[in-house]
This record gives structure tokens, sequence and C-alpha cells, in this order.
């Protein structure tokens, strides 16, 4: 497909942008190219890199308000876990749908998923038909290792990778770590994970293993630059030091952390450390919403409390996080709007009155809109959302309403 969008606002300045295929082919003060659709934006929208959301659990939509107030423990293991079990495929298939609806309205157009294995094919199939781009993983923790074992990862498509996923080190034994590590290497596999989320998990890996989450993974054999790492809170100095060198990334998820009170992600610390930072929602039965908008600004605000310093966590810092380095870890060339990138694009309605009087599109993003103001979508060159509108929504409503109420 090709899409010619004309009069639009790119780093405040007005530029047309020529899409053929899935490329951002020319960015121009003035282009006149025979194309299949127009787009004029009359300088009223802003074009912007569409978000990465590099920590996603998409059918946990199911689950929304279903287990809040709780502890963590009480929340995962006496709420989320039994209730999880009830699924079947075709309800995280629905789950998925209306997960990614939500995405798109809020402008995500790559995700880093991590679910059940008995769910993969719904959640592949979900993301498919919506178009958007993905790194699904292959969950794998001491429960179900001889079944994935023996499963056979499925084949890429131009739209979906997959990672393997071991769930976390308190899931997942040394074992099956080691065979986590062989798989992506001989796959080129990335590996997701959750780490190092709460007090309580670091305690334990140091009363088992006599160490510290990282060093423990470390003298596995484990870091690498394929590594992205999922809440990271409660790492000390040399395990930041640990991670710069392994090149590994790590996922903020700030509405989650708080919500079940795990703890606050050093954001300075990291970044000043040069270790690759990228943003994400988790499920939304801990946070309770896909809003990556949201995320940013509460990320933001939460790092400038916490440290007590108003320039901790700045608007470009945490932007660059929810774009472009969410793309570098998941190793694909979106997150910019710059030609030969991957057309990945959100467009932003200009006349929100918290876009005025427009000092600063990145500080009114971060610190004034919410996602109402995304009014268009594209992913890999084809337009998903089309002035607030999805095909389909609606019927995925009224299925999730069947769904939940089994729970």
């Amino acid at each position: 497909m090709s899409i010619l969008i004309k009069n639009v606002i790119l780093n405040n300045q007005k530029k047309d942008i020529l899409i053929e295929e899935n490329k951002i082919k020319q960015i121009d003060n003035e282009i006149n190219s025979s194309v299949e659709e127009v787009i004029d934006c009359k300088e009223k929208r802003a074009i912007l890199p569409g978000f990465v959301n590099c920590h996603t659990h998409l059918a946990m939509t199911l689950f929304r308000g279903f287990a809040d107030d709780l502890t963590f423990n009480e929340w995962l293991f006496n709420k989320i876990i039994p209730a999880e079990e009830k699924l079947t495929n075709e309800d995280i298939y629905f789950g998925s749908k209306l997960a990614l609806i939500e995405m798109i309205k809020s402008g995500t157009t790559f995700l880093n998923e991590m679910y059940f294995l008995k769910g993969l094919s719904g959640s592949i199939k979900a993301i498919e038909e919506m178009g958007l781009r993905a790194v699904v993983g292959i969950t794998v923790d001491d429960a179900n290792f001889e079944k994935v074992k023996d499963f056979k990862i499925p084949q890429k498509t131009e739209l979906i990778d997959f990672s393997i996923a071991p769930h976390a080190i308190y899931t997942a034994s040394e074992k099956v770590l080691k065979w986590v590590k062989e798989v992506s290497d001989k796959n080129n596999m990335l590996i997701h994970m959750h780490l190092s989320e709460t007090q309580g998990e670091v305690q334990e890996c140091i009363e088992k293993h006599g160490k510290r989450p990282i060093n423990y993974l470390n003298d596995l054999g484990f870091l690498n630059e394929r590594c992205v790492f999922a809440h990271s809170i409660w790492l000390n100095n040399e395990e930041l030091e640990i991670l710069k060198e392994k090149n590994c990334s790590l996922v903020y998820n700030p509405c989650s952390n708080m919500k079940l009170a795990s703890g606050v992600f050093r954001f300075d610390d990291v970044r000043n450390k040069g270790i690759n930072i990228c943003l994400g929602t988790d499920g939304t039965a801990s946070n309770n919403n896909l809003d990556m908008i949201e995320e940013m600004k509460i990320g933001a605000l939460l790092q400038k409390i916490n440290d007590i310093n108003p320039v901790s966590a700045k608007a470009e810092d945490v932007l660059k996080a929810a774009t472009e380095n969410g793309a570098k870890a998941l190793q694909k060339k979106t997150g910019k709007v710059e030609e030969g990138y991957l057309a990945d694009l959100i467009f932003i309605d200009l006349e929100k009155t918290y876009f005025n009087p427009g000092f600063n599109l990145t500080s009114d993003l971060v610190y004034s809109a919410n996602s109402e103001c995304i009014t268009d979508v594209i992913c890999n060159g084809k337009l998903v959302m089309r002035g607030k509108r999805i095909d389909g929504e609606e019927e995925v409503y009224k299925k999730i309403k069947e769904i939940s109420r089994k729970f």
C-alpha cells in the first residue's frame, strides 16, 4: 500500500511523508506522487512514532477490576492464577483482541507479549487480525517445561516475531533457565522475563542461591543483548554495572509497580549508566489499562517525587523510552519518524485544548494529553485506525461480557 501524508507537523515543521509498502520512503517539504491514499492533515495533526509497549499480558483484559487492592502474593496466587486456569484458547483470543483495540486507540503499534502457551494460537490470531507488530513470548516455567521442550516454535511473519519467555527466577529453575539460554542462542531469540519485581523475590534468591538475581543469572551465562527484563526494580549498583556490560534492556512499569506497591524503578540511575530503558504497561489486571500516554505521565511524575527532584525522568527521556528505546530492545527498525524506518505512526490532534498554546509538543504529550488526542494509526504501512474507528470492535465488547460471566 502507498500513502501520502500531506501537511503534517513533524518536529514543529510542516512536512509531507510518503509511505510505500511498509516503510517511510520520503519526508520532504512537498511531495507529489501517485498513491493509493492521501491523508491531508491541514497542519492540524502532528505525527509521531507509534508507542512500543515492552511488557504486556494481552488477555489479562479479562481480569480488569477483578482483583484490585490486594497484596502481590494474594493478587497473583489466590486470585489471578486460579482464574487463569479457567481460560480457554478462545477466551485468550477475545481477551487479546480487546487489549489490541485498546492499544490501537491509545497509540501502541508494537508490543512485547508474554502469556500462556495454551493460548498462544489465540493471541497470534488476534494480533494478525488487528494488524499490530509484536514479539510473542513462548512462556516457560517449571510447571510446563516438559511440554515447552517439545513445542515447535511458529514461523515468524512480517509482523510477528517470537521470544522465549521464562516467567521469573522463582518459577523457572536453573535447569529451565539454562535451556532458555540455549534456545535463545540457537534461534537468535529475545528473552523476555520478569525480574527483581519485589523485595521478596530478591530475598528468596539470596536465600536459595546465595546471591542476588542479576549475579545469579550472570553466573549462569544467561545475560546478553537479547534480554528484556520487566520491572527490574530492586537492583543495586553492582547489578546495574553487570546489566550495562551485558547490554540488557529494562522495562519500566510504573502503574503496575505502584498499584501492587512493588517499589520504584531507578530511572535516572539506570539511564545514567547507559542501560536501555523501555516502557510497558504490564497487564490490565495490575494497571488497569494499556494507555502509554498515561504510563508516560505517571512514570515521569513518580520519579520526580521519589527523587524529590523535578528534573528526574524528563519528558523527552520518557517519550524515548516509549518509542525508540523499545524498538531498540525488540530489535526492529521502528520507533522513529525517519526515512527508511518502518511505517508505524500515530496522528495527534493538535486542536485539543491541552496542546494549546503549544510551546513544547513533547511536554504537552507527556504531561497534558490523554489518548483521546490520537485520531489515526498506521502500522506496517497500513491504516489500522481511521478517525478513531476500528473495524469489529463492538463484536469484541459483546463477546467479552459473555466470557467474563465464568469468573
